[in-house]
């Protein structure tokens, strides 16, 4: 985990040197009490660095859920993703993605892969991006505990629609595909402004894993509902 951290810090450097950076930080909490008691977590943070060449992101996301008889979900991720632009539209990318998932059929997983970029849409009402590249995973079962390290596809996209000024939808697809198995994950989030800095967000997630160990069902999906603070340069 240290080799893997160290070489995300790495990567953040060239972006860290300059001063263009914006990020936001948000949470979400519910909890019952009465005829039943449950209670409910997820939080996100996000920051970004950017130069006339070089972007730097930066994610995490925390989910935790329980009731009287237990948890039934704990799930954090940490992501780092460096970008450099060779032409307004085209970019090549080096990403460090990490998940530790306490109930889900996978463990652990982690994937480094590099590749192409390009900016099919570029806004100002909407943006579009689009992605390709190749890498390694390695994978932890979560009953057996063994482990995995494959040679891995990934492909993806991003899509931005700025509704309004108060408001954005937005839209991301990601898929790693290797011969023991392909992972997909898409997020939909609608975002609308409350006061200031300060706006709250409804996203949906759903994830799924082509080949997952018995009795443990291949797509998870998750909503969530947060209310989150952005902070830095517009």
């Amino acid at each position: 985990m240290l080799r893997r951290t160290a070489f995300a810090a790495l990567m953040s450097v060239p972006a860290m040197a300059h001063s263009e950076w914006k990020g936001e930080a948000g949470a979400g909490l519910l909890t019952t009490s009465g005829n039943s008691e449950t209670e409910s977590f997820n939080g996100k943070f996000r920051l970004d660095w950017k130069s006339e060449t070089w972007k730097n992101s930066f994610s995490a996301t925390a989910i935790n859920n329980g009731d009287e008889d237990g948890r039934s979900a704990e799930r954090y991720t940490v992501g780092d993703k460096l970008d450099y632009h060779f032409t307004e539209r085209d970019y090549m990318f080096g990403a460090v993605d990490w998940e530790k998932d306490l109930f889900g059929g996978f463990r652990e997983r982690t994937a480094e892969t590099v590749g192409y970029g390009r900016h099919l849409l570029t806004g100002p009402i909407h943006t579009l991006d689009a992605e390709i590249g190749a890498g390694w995973r390695q994978t932890e079962e979560q009953e057996t505990g063994d482990k995995e390290r494959e040679a891995i596809g990934r492909a993806g996209g991003k899509y931005l629609w700025k509704i309004s000024d108060t408001s954005a939808f937005a839209q991301s697809l990601k898929v790693e595909y290797g011969n023991s198995n392909t992972f997909s994950e898409a997020v939909s989030e609608l975002k609308m402004s409350v006061v200031g800095n300060l706006f709250a967000s409804i996203s949906f997630t759903a994830r799924n894993n082509s080949n997952v160990p018995p009795e443990t069902k291949k797509t998870d999906t998750f909503t969530a509902v947060n209310l989150s603070y952005a902070f830095g340069q517009k």
